[in-house]
């Protein structure tokens, strides 16, 4: 252990860190676990990330540092032997339209420059492969033939810049040039009569009487028409008018630098074109007939272009395969892949209404009701019913409805809707527009994002779109065919795709790419997200799915000796899979790596080489160093943690489970993956849908049966995924659904307004003596009215500094000094102490504080049930985590007068908890179902189950192995179950 080194830490008083001294060991799997809030975030982000971040920033000149966000020293006596630091939380996940399980992992970044090295161009008109050719190469292309067939090398005469017949024969004549291709023959310069048959040809082709006319188009627009008559010019020239450089034999004796040096003078004289006419049978080419015979005509360009089309195709460039490229990008879309349009469902919900009854209803609110008396107005001139039901209108009608009259100026529901389009940068206007119209996929790119030139181009068969389609499973083994034969040296090359070798001198690039791409891809499998496709949008992934997608961008990375802090990445996570992201975290440290992990999983805390406990409680009562060395030394004895991991202590099953009341039948559930699933839902009790990850849990609870029952009840949602049927849900009265998603975005909201505590405790401040001397009432003592709050700042406690071009600096308040209150108002005190110390104070702290205030501690016991004892009544809502906004969500449903049965809908209730604080929820659940109310939690931790009243567990396997249920009981019939995964681990925890 001498020999080690350590980052150490002393006098450490980030936030509740309490002075602590630390020694972390260096290319070690360091698991930090406690309680929540007792202070490990506070350890590895705000001290570990954030020192190792801002050393980083520090090592670079000057002048790049003026471009980056200046970081703050964390709070700490001395901080030694930190490396460069990279953190995975769940905050920084891009949740943009355009970021996909690609891009987030630079896997896409890769296949770009793939496709910009080693694609195959093909034309877009006609699919074939379009190259760049030279003279070696086309040298090349003529040599394959068989010997002893006459070709002449050829460039074609540019028709349409040229004017004067005798000028161009003298020309070619002084560059020693003897023959021409006119029409069906090989005519001699020299010939008499050589100049009166090109001056015909090329007023022939100039007005388009040759082959390649434009005739039986039809009439055009006059730009459309100019370039298909150039194009008409070029391919007759082509075909009728060409310049002979020299006359060769295939196979023959002469020198090859012969072939390539009249090669050279096609490419030159043509443009960068060159022409090749060879009597006899060669495969491919065009036929000629020349002189009565038989001749086929091969072409050669150095550029893109395709010869039996005439369309010229982009340069390959990384740029042109990025859907957030403006040269990329599909110009319907912009590279999203889906356009947002106008849904008459939404528009006309009922067509069984009339024109008259508001069967439009944009058009039924005040704002725009002049838009149907407008209709109405002009109806009986155009023959439109007023008092037939929408859906039996004629479509005549239906044609003037949408589309408008314009000589009586009516626009119709299209020129509405685009009026509203042209206003949407009014939000009013904005939130009134997306009531009507709904996400569809592309009609142009059909959902690719990408222009037709990028999707031409392909690599072993297949394009970037097309790879991007697949999921990572499939994707990683077509890579996997990728094999180089030692013998020849050639580029990697996929059997059976018929891909032309790639240059040698692309070799090693393209090998590069392929390795960085089959290592991510190996990552993603590892963590247990083979099953996803490559262009899954970010932010359609749960928070464990993104937080693993993040996680695989930085494993793939290659660095070595950095700082890694992962922020519990076995979120959302079958205990299966959290084996194998174990194994890829270790992985990660064996490459020479520092690996700091919050976590709670027993899987992390059983395989770390060195556990420290920060506790013994939350906030205040936290911040100390409890425990640390290895995990069989804590298992041993001596911490909170310890004694969960050995059973020492932790709750028992329950002996008896409250009867079932009633039950939910969802039945033919088949959105994304389920297989037709017809499932019982339990009511009166705590029902858990579990299984391992893409199994289909979030498709069942949130995006099927949540939707479906508030239809049935008469709530706001979006559109249930598909489903046949449901009963059952007249026996509950409300539907509720409680996510992870932040609980306000506004900074004046916090847990004690959240639960509608602070008003109890503004009317304790109210009756005291002091305010009512003052007159003060309850909303004096509020920092979001006038009265009472700081006017400088507005009751934010800070301002905000606008920097132009810079981010926004926010400094404290000079006149409250974040206090947030007048300094009349903070005179007034209860038991010694203002409105603003009471903010300042824990939940805990403040139960205390108010003994005897009956209300005021109602909803404050509400808090202290979910175990958020520990926050700040005055902290930020944006700030707290997403476990501690899912237990404040609840905590208010508890702290609010709910009358009826309720369904609660969970999405792992149990994020960022420890054991002890399972322990906290599961008596909060119990008291909901004492109730009356019931639970549905999509959950995987192991300690929660085996007190759940009935699991539902999908399966066996992710996305197309999933869909099914693999068994359901109580979670002893489940753990008797040999086909569940989900049992395996209850089997292995049982007492």
């Amino acid at each position: 252990m001498a020999s080690e080194r350590f980052i150490r830490l002393r006098g450490v008083e980030v936030h509740n860190l309490k002075h602590i001294d630390l020694d972390i060991p260096h290319r070690k799997l360091v698991v930090l676990c406690g309680v929540s809030g007792s202070g490990k975030s506070s350890l590895a982000l705000d001290t570990l990330y954030a020192e190792g971040q801002r050393r980083y920033i520090e090592s670079f000149s000057s002048y790049a540092r003026q471009f980056l966000d200046r970081l703050e020293r964390p709070a700490a006596e001395l901080i030694e032997g930190i490396p460069p630091a990279i953190a995975v939380v769940r905050q920084n996940l891009s949740r943009s339209g355009r970021a996909t399980v690609a891009t987030a992992t630079e896997i896409h970044d890769y296949l770009r420059l793939l496709l910009a090295r080693a694609g195959e161009v093909h034309c877009t008109g006609c699919g074939a492969v379009l190259r760049r050719h030279d003279p070696q190469t086309a040298a090349e292309e003529i040599r394959a033939w068989p010997a002893g067939l006459r070709f002449l090398v050829a460039f074609p005469v540019p028709a349409e810049e040229t004017t004067d017949a005798e000028q161009l024969l003298a020309e070619l004549q002084r560059e020693g040039l003897r023959r021409v291709v006119v029409g069906k023959r090989v005519v001699s310069i020299e010939e008499p009569g050589a100049a009166e048959l090109l001056g015909e040809e090329l007023v022939r082709v100039r007005s388009g009487r040759g082959r390649g006319g434009d005739g039986g188009r039809g009439r055009q627009g006059k730009e459309e028409a100019d370039v298909v008559r150039s194009e008409a010019m070029r391919r007759d020239a082509e075909s009728r008018l060409l310049v002979v450089v020299d006359r060769l034999t295939s196979g023959d004796d002469a020198p090859a630098k012969r072939l390539v040096d009249s090669l050279e003078t096609a490419f030159a004289r043509g443009n960068g074109r060159a022409l090749a006419l060879v009597e006899g049978n060669v495969p491919g080419g065009v036929e000629n007939t020349l002189d009565r015979r038989t001749w086929r005509r091969f072409a050669w360009s150095d550029r893109l272009r395709c010869e039996a089309c005439g369309i010229e195709a982009l340069a390959p460039e990384p740029r042109l395969f990025s859907f957030q490229s403006a040269l990329g990008s599909c110009p319907a879309c912009e590279g999203f892949g889906t356009t947002l349009e106008m849904d008459l469902g939404l528009v006309v919900p009922d067509k069984k209404k009339t024109l008259r009854e508001g069967a439009i209803a944009p058009w039924n609110t005040a704002a725009y009701a002049h838009e149907l008396e407008e209709l109405i107005a002009l109806a009986g001139d155009y023959e439109i019913p007023l008092d037939v039901p929408f859906a039996e209108l004629p479509a005549q009608a239906l044609r003037h409805i949408h589309d408008g009259v314009p000589e009586r100026k009516f626009g119709g529901l299209a020129g509405f809707f685009a009026w509203l389009q042209r206003n949407s940068y009014k939000t009013p206007v904005r939130a009134f527009l997306s009531r009507w119209r709904t996400v569809r996929t592309c009609s142009a790119c059909q959902g690719q994002r990408l222009r037709p030139e990028a999707l031409a181009v392909k690599w072993r068969g297949k394009n970037i779109a097309e790879m991007c389609a697949m999921e990572v499973g499939k994707v990683g083994e077509f890579f996997a065919q990728i094999v180089a034969p030692k013998s020849t040296g050639a580029t990697p090359v996929a059997p059976g795709t018929g891909q032309r070798p790639v240059a040698p001198k692309t070799r090693d690039l393209v090998g590069t790419l392929v390795a960085q791409i089959r290592s991510r891809l190996e990552y993603l499998a590892a963590v247990g997200l083979s099953y996803l496709t490559l262009d899954r949008p970010m932010r359609t992934l749960s928070g464990g799915e993104a937080q693993r997608v993040s996680l695989t961008a930085a494993l793939g990375s290659g660095l070595v000796n950095p700082l890694y802090v992962l922020d519990e990445p076995s979120v959302g996570l079958h205990p299966r899979d959290t084996q194998r992201l174990l194994a890829v975290v270790r992985k990660l440290r064996d490459r020479g790596n520092s690996v700091v992990v919050v976590e709670h999983e027993e899987a992390f805390l059983r395989g770390a080489d060195h556990a420290i406990e920060i506790g013994p409680g939350a906030g205040t009562s936290g911040g100390q160093v409890v425990f640390q060395g290895t995990p069989q030394e804590m298992i041993a004895g001596g911490s909170m943690t310890g004694d969960f991991l050995a059973g020492r202590r932790g709750l028992s099953a329950p002996q008896h489970r409250p009867a079932q009341r009633g039950r939910l039948r969802l039945i033919g559930a088949r959105g994304n993956n389920l297989k037709d699933l017809t499932v019982d839902f339990p009511l009166g009790v705590l029902c858990a849908v579990t299984g391992v990850s893409g199994a289909g849990k979030t498709t069942l609870v949130e995006e099927t049966l949540f939707p479906a029952l508030c239809q049935r009840l008469g709530k706001d949602a979006p559109p249930p995924l598909a489903y046949t049927d449901l009963t059952g849900e007249g026996q509950i009265k409300d539907v509720v659904f409680v996510d992870s998603s932040p609980v306000a975005r506004s900074a004046r909201s916090n847990p004690v307004t959240y639960v509608k505590a602070f008003d109890e405790i503004r009317a304790v401040f109210a009756e005291t003596t002091e305010a009512k001397i003052r007159n003060y009432a309850a909303g004096h003592f509020s920092f979001n009215v006038e009265g009472g709050r700081c006017e400088t700042c507005q009751g934010e406690g800070q301002i905000e500094i606008d920097m132009q071009f810079l981010p926004d600096v926010y400094m404290t308040c000079p006149a409250c000094r974040g206090r947030r209150y007048r300094s009349e108002i903070l005179q007034v005190k209860h038991r010694d102490r203002n409105i603003a110390e009471v903010l300042q104070m824990t939940v805990r702290e403040a139960f205390s504080f108010f003994r005897g205030q009956r209300k005021a501690q109602a909803g404050l016991k509400r808090l202290m049930d979910v175990g958020l004892d520990y926050v700040r009544l005055g902290q930020n809502a944006n700030t707290l985590s997403g476990g501690e906004a899912q237990r404040l969500k609840l905590a208010g449903f508890l702290a609010g007068s709910r009358r009826g049965r309720t369904l609660f809908l969970l999405d792992e209730p149990t994020t960022g908890l420890h054991f002890a604080d399972v322990i906290k929820l599961l008596d909060c659940f119990s008291a909901l179902v004492a109730e009356g109310h019931s639970i549905i939690v999509i959950e995987h931790n192991v300690q929660l189950l085996r007190h759940c009243d009935w699991i539902i567990d999908l399966g066996p396997g992710a996305a197309e192995e999933g869909g099914r249920i693999v068994c359901q009981g109580t979670p002893e019939e489940v753990a008797g179950c040999r086909e569940s995964e989900t049992g395996r681990f209850l089997r292995m925890t049982k007492e």
